[in-house]
């Protein structure tokens, strides 16, 4: 891990926890559920930045996925059922028809879920309507997509750039360190990032 990202990373957690601190001080004069609210997604948006720090961090030591037979349908659901969008958003999440998904795969899915839950909630983030998700089998690679229909990736924007988490870049890096850490042979595993032609982003997560 460069020193750059673990000294951006060590930034965002300080003004996390500075507009935590000041949100958790509105409620002690003002109780209200809406801030509530507010101030446990932000807990909840500091705790998945922090394992996505360690788990970078890790990569030094080598990353070893504990690799078990595993449904990707059954993975997705999962992940849908267990997600919320933010209140008011107006986006839907749903999974895509899966309709070329083997129906077995092999990989740590505790990694694998780590990495996808950081993809969805930035693609949640920017969505304007919808985020769907979905698997299928493609010469060999389970392939794992989350498509959002929001405004893209920027011009001069680095897909770095665009995560949930800021500038640091620690989502795209936790997706890359899972996916690297999955080998099958001389494969290994890669994510990519792109524009849709007809607009938002699609991210997709390579396991060999």
């Amino acid at each position: 891990m460069s020193p750059q990202l673990v000294a951006l990373a060590i930034h965002d957690v300080k003004n996390a926890l500075g507009a935590l601190e000041g949100e958790l001080g509105a409620l002690e004069t003002n109780p209200s559920p809406a801030k509530a609210r507010a101030a446990r997604r932000r807990c909840a948006r500091l705790r998945r930045n922090f394992v996505a720090f360690l788990t970078v961090y890790r990569v030094s030591e080598e990353l070893r996925p504990q690799l078990s037979d595993e449904s990707p349908l059954e993975f997705l659901a999962g992940l849908v059922r267990h997600i919320e969008p933010e209140p008011g958003s107006g986006v839907r999440l749903g999974c895509g028809p899966c309709a070329a998904a083997p129906v077995f795969w092999h990989f740590d899915h505790r990694l694998v879920r780590l990495a996808i839950d950081a993809a969805l909630h930035n693609a949640l983030r920017f969505a304007r309507e919808a985020v769907v998700i979905d698997a299928a089998e493609v010469d060999g690679w389970l392939v794992i997509s989350i498509e959002d229909d929001g405004p893209g990736l920027g011009a001069g924007v680095a897909a770095a750039d665009r995560g949930a988490e800021g500038s640091t870049g620690l989502g795209t890096e936790l997706c890359r360190a899972v996916a690297r850490a999955h080998r099958h042979g001389e494969r290994e595993g890669r994510i990519t990032l792109a524009n849709r032609p007809q607009r938002g982003a699609r991210f997709e997560l390579w396991l060999p």
